[in-house]
């Protein structure tokens, strides 16, 4: 046992996988593209991320992983709120935005698109879902965040749309997927 330990010690001191093999890799796994948004009560704040999970039924949690460098971590720690928007393939210009992939700051928040439920975090109208959270936990690692969300609510408002997913480098849907195969 001892053995093992020092065996796998040693690879924790070695280096790290290159980050553009790491990246190429990744692009083959396909993740639904979210929103997670908070507040400070006062601005909102938010970013595209498809580093989301459900972590639990019983009690109803789910987890998301933020950049430890971004305001929107800052805000979801010190807030103690989130929610997380899952969007459909008619929102990848939204996605793009809160990627910071486009100069459109002005139109992140716009009100006739956002409203909020029991935590104040910005919830997005149109959505496909929305989970409105209380920070259970976080726990960091390197240059992230893992966040532990409580589900407060959940508001559904396209069950029947296409989710927008990211795959290959780029946002894609199941339709688009299929056909590719």
């Amino acid at each position: 046992m001892t053995q093992l330990l020092r065996a796998l010690e040693q690879l924790r001191c070695e280096p790290n996988l290159d980050a553009g093999d790491f990246r190429r890799a990744m692009r083959h796994l396909v993740g639904a593209v979210t929103l997670v948004t908070s507040t400070d009560g006062e601005t909102p704040v938010g970013l595209t991320a498809t580093a989301v999970s459900s972590f639990s039924a019983q009690p109803a949690r789910i987890l998301a992983c933020v950049n430890l460098q971004g305001s929107s971590f800052r805000t979801i720690a010190q807030s103690r709120r989130m929610a997380i928007n899952l969007l459909t393939v008619a929102q990848s210009d939204l996605a793009r935005v809160f990627a910071g992939l486009c100069d459109s700051a002005g139109e992140r928040f716009d009100p006739r698109h956002w409203e909020t439920l029991v935590t104040g975090a910005p919830v997005l109208r149109g959505a496909l879902a929305a989970f409105d959270c209380v920070v259970d936990e976080m726990m960091v690692a390197h240059s992230h965040a893992v966040v532990i969300g409580e589900i407060k609510a959940v508001k559904i408002d396209e069950p029947h749309g296409l989710p927008l997913l990211y795959a290959g480098g780029q946002f894609t849907t199941l339709q688009d997927s299929a056909v590719a195969a």
